[in-house]
């Protein structure tokens, strides 16, 4: 059955101007297609495209998603509805805009991908009756079967992608669900994993799931830090590790956004090293303008390329909002990390307990030699500063204590 275009779902009448405002990728054929998305019972989220009486529909479980990295993909297959160009808004089209446009199967098939605006060859509009757009946009393709590809469209072909500012209530809810699901069993397979020692049964994959669920065969797609937390504050977990000649390492890292989402870093981590870490983001108090989180490796050598990737004096990794990055402790061994395993144990516990939806907050680089670099390294030196005078008040809390 061939599912609805998106110009088939266009918003004409009242249902659809209130329901369906949400655009989704398709995982079939990662087109965008314009659907209402419902929360129904023992949370499944309803994914229902127009034009088939709801016969054709997506229904998702919470408990598909094992980690926050495959929700955090999830979610970005949903966003506000892209809306068509008008002729009059070809200027608005220039040189790098992302554009959701359609690609022609047959005479009645359209699909919409997402494009890149590469080229424009512009033309003097027509004025015989209302304004019309006769330029032509070169377009360079992000996804479908043109992926990588240039091709021209007309201003008819393309829509404009939307800005996200909030998903819809039932969507948003269900992630809200997803995130405490995947949280608390992360938790419970913590235990186990220090209890129940070194068998565990080899979990499917979040595309296997998919498969399984719909019967129908779906690409595979790599999650940078998907791997979970083996960290126990356990005798047997240290007898684990010297057989598998594993180390645990951690890197405590300061003045990060209260926003950070996990899976936002361990995709930046992997992408400039290769490397797949587990990342924790430590509740903080409201008053608190920054919070810390814990990178988790283990190994040594990934350990050391993180190291090096972080304290490289050329660069400072900041936030999307200018907030740099500070490495406060970096710590390897179980035996010298027996403190902060149970300090990172009772944070991560209590995660969930915040009932805070954590955003995807950008990360970037800013090279030495610019503007950037230098507030950043101001902003840098000035935690450091403070964080010097937070360590020296503990030590005096510390002596005044044991003097009472």
């Amino acid at each position: 059955m061939e599912m609805p275009t998106k110009k088939e779902m266009s918003l004409t009448d009242h249902e659809q101007k209130h329901n369906y405002v949400t655009e989704y990728q398709n995982y079939e054929d990662d087109a965008w297609y314009v659907v209402m998305v419902t929360l129904q019972e023992k949370e499944t989220l309803q994914v229902s495209y127009k034009k088939f009486n709801d016969v054709y529909k997506n229904l998702f479980p919470s408990s598909l998603f094992h980690s926050l990295e495959e929700l955090h993909e999830f979610e970005k297959r949903f966003r506000p509805v892209s809306v068509q160009a008008q002729d009059y808004e070809c200027h608005k089209l220039v040189h790098g805009v992302r554009v959701c446009a359609s690609v022609r199967f047959n005479s009645n098939g359209l699909r919409f991908y997402d494009a890149v605006v590469d080229t424009v060859e512009e033309h003097n509009h027509s004025q015989k009756k209302d304004e019309k757009c006769l330029c032509t946009f070169n377009l360079s393709w992000l996804q479908g079967p043109n992926e990588g590809k240039l091709s021209a469209a007309r201003i008819g072909d393309i829509c404009i992608v939307q800005p996200i500012r909030e998903h819809v209530a039932a969507l948003a809810s269900f992630l809200q669900i997803s995130r405490r699901r995947i949280e608390s069993n992360s938790r419970q397979e913590l235990v186990a994993h220090c209890n129940k020692g070194t068998k565990t049964k080899t979990k499917m994959g979040f595309f296997e799931r998919m498969e399984k669920m719909s019967g129908k065969q779906r690409a595979r797609r790599s999650v940078s830090g998907s791997s979970s937390l083996k960290v126990c504050h356990d005798e047997s977990m240290e007898d684990k590790e010297s057989e598998e000649k594993r180390n645990v390492c951690m890197i405590l890292i300061g003045n990060l956004d209260k926003e950070l989402c996990p899976s936002t870093a361990a995709e930046f981590l992997h992408k400039h090293t290769h490397v797949s870490a587990s990342i924790f983001i430590f509740p903080s108090l409201s008053s608190e303008i920054n919070t810390t989180g814990a990178i988790m490796s283990h190994t040594e050598q990934d350990f050391q390329t993180l190291c090096e990737f972080l304290t490289d004096q050329n660069y400072i990794i900041t936030s999307s909002t200018g907030r740099p990055w500070v490495v406060i402790e970096k710590q390897v061994g179980l035996k010298n990390m027996k403190a902060s395993i149970a300090t990172l144990f009772h944070k991560f516990e209590n995660t969930s307990q915040e009932g805070k939806i954590r955003t995807s907050n950008n990360l970037k680089i800013v090279h030495s030699g610019t503007q950037e670099f230098k507030i950043a390294s101001a902003k840098r030196d000035l935690f450091i500063k403070f964080a010097d005078q937070q360590e020296r008040l503990h030590k005096k809390l510390a002596i005044m204590e044991s003097e009472i």
